[in-house]
């Protein structure tokens, strides 16, 4: 972690988090009957680092304005253990509510999907995302789901997350599991942040080349993106320069016990709140979660 003059501020609100968690125990040890016997001392200080890494990454991101690039790999060590922060820019993936279906039609082919044709898959989330019952060419309104939950699918709005896809008429799971981690519901262009994105999630632009492809997912800073600036607008409508404003946090715990424990957090700016950002979605997603 680099020293600068953000440093001790940082510091102050981990110790925060820290003390945070000691209380916490403290209390639950004052009165063993709770719920000590289902979480246990060290799930609550492993929790605890992982709220740290949280903190830490979000004040980085917004307060101090360091990139991700900077912050990702990055390791916080706490009197208690470790957390590992692993950050990525939520525009380094299609949305599902936001992206032209020219891409996520491109996706759909970029990752062997079988179930549906390219064509049908953008068609049906376009269907489910728009307002209307008319169906568009190879899509899917509500008239054509059946079963118990026919009566509310398409949601003809929004998704709420990833998951609802698994609901897609005609979409197999086995497609939904090669298509869930190359999208979102939080990148607010619904285009791809070059550097960021992935040379598969790339090649869903239309007439992308392999090699383009390539040079796009290896760029690893701000400078080098602006020194390939006339390759990017020749994807115009596909990419975006806009830096990301919100991230996917991969968070790595451990406890001087031994306890590992991992979580995942998207977060966003946001200018209403006193601490500069907000949390769209937060879950543990180790063998501890529970």
């Amino acid at each position: 972690m680099r020293r600068d003059g953000g440093y001790v501020t940082l510091a102050t609100l981990v110790a925060c988090c820290l003390l945070a968690g000691v209380v916490s125990t403290l209390v639950l040890l004052a009165q063993p009957t709770l719920v000590l016997t289902r979480l246990g001392v060290d799930d609550l200080v492993t929790e605890s680092l992982l709220d740290s890494g949280a903190t830490a990454s979000s004040y980085l991101l917004f307060t101090e304005g360091k990139s991700a690039q900077s912050i990702d790999g990055s390791t916080i060590t706490l009197t208690t253990g470790t957390v590992t922060l692993h950050v990525t820019a939520e525009a380094a993936r299609l949305d599902l509510n936001t992206s032209p279906p020219e891409l996520l039609k491109g996706l759909f082919s970029a990752v062997d999907g079988q179930s549906l044709s390219p064509e049908a898959f953008a068609a049906r989330v376009v269907d489910w995302r728009d307002e209307d019952n008319e169906r568009t060419p190879e899509g899917a309104e509500r008239a054509d789901y059946t079963g118990r939950e026919a009566s509310s699918l398409p949601m003809n709005g929004k998704f709420q997350s990833v998951g609802e896809l698994r609901f897609l008429r005609g979409l197999s799971e086995n497609d939904y599991m090669k298509l869930e981690s190359f999208l979102t519901v939080h990148n607010r262009t619904g285009l791809l942040y070059p550097g960021a994105a992935s040379r598969k999630a790339l090649l869903a632009i239309p007439d992308m080349s392999e090699a383009d492809a390539s040079a796009l997912a290896g760029l690893a800073s701000d400078d080098e993106i602006d020194e390939q600036r006339s390759l990017i607008q020749k994807y115009k409508g596909f990419l975006t320069e806009e830096i990301p404003t919100v991230y996917r946090l991969n968070l790595v715990a451990h406890s001087k016990s031994g306890r590992t424990g991992t979580a995942e957090m998207i977060v966003g700016d946001a200018n209403d709140s006193p601490k500069g950002y907000v949390v769209y979605a937060w879950s543990l997603t180790g063998p501890e979660a529970r």
